[in-house]
């Protein structure tokens, strides 16, 4: 309740008392229906999920303000995208006019791309294909880890808690002896 009525930083007590509190009493479980994703699927494309994952983790340090329903609006537009472009259409579905989705679906759609062009010769191409199948099972995670508020960052906490946050260069240019 605190996602609605204030914005409660991640580190709230009070908070994270609540997380708990519906967590243990299966509040969020029950109102999510869950698509199943096989061993296989897990498998195969893990180094892709935990790829934007990373990305989705580092949009959150540059814009603290990330929600994760900017980051499932994000989701969804590129899923759309990319359905539309493997059925041979190269049309963008963009996120509404909300900042944070806009940047996300940005950098998840260039990542996104790059993997399917890959030169590599040990690795696979992603294929447009196969793109909304992933992004399907990181938006049932976001729905799973999600408070489902307006102002939740439960999944954004979960996943920073899942996913190694990046680096920061503390030192900048400066040499150190």
């Amino acid at each position: 309740m605190r996602e609605v009525e204030i914005e409660c930083p991640s580190d709230c007590a009070y908070l994270k008392q609540g997380r708990r509190y519906e967590t243990e009493h299966s509040l969020l479980a029950a109102a999510t229906p869950r698509r199943e994703f096989s061993q296989q699927f897990r498998h195969r494309f893990a180094l892709v999920i935990t790829t934007l994952a990373q990305v989705i983790i580092e949009e959150r340090v540059q814009n603290p303000g990330l929600l994760d329903s900017e980051v499932r609006e994000a989701l969804e537009a590129l899923r759309a995208t990319m359905m539309t472009l493997s059925a041979g259409i190269d049309y963008e579905t963009l996120p509404e006019n909300r900042t944070g989705a806009i940047a996300l679906y940005r950098r998840l759609k260039l990542l996104v791309e790059k993997m399917m062009q890959s030169e590599e010769p040990t690795h696979d191409a992603l294929r447009a294909s196969e793109v909304p199948d992933v992004l399907d099972f990181i938006i049932v995670s976001v729905d799973l880890h999600s408070g489902g508020r307006p102002k939740s960052r439960r999944y954004l906490d979960w996943l920073s808690s899942m996913v190694p946050a990046p680096s920061k260069d503390e030192s900048g240019n400066l040499i150190v002896p």
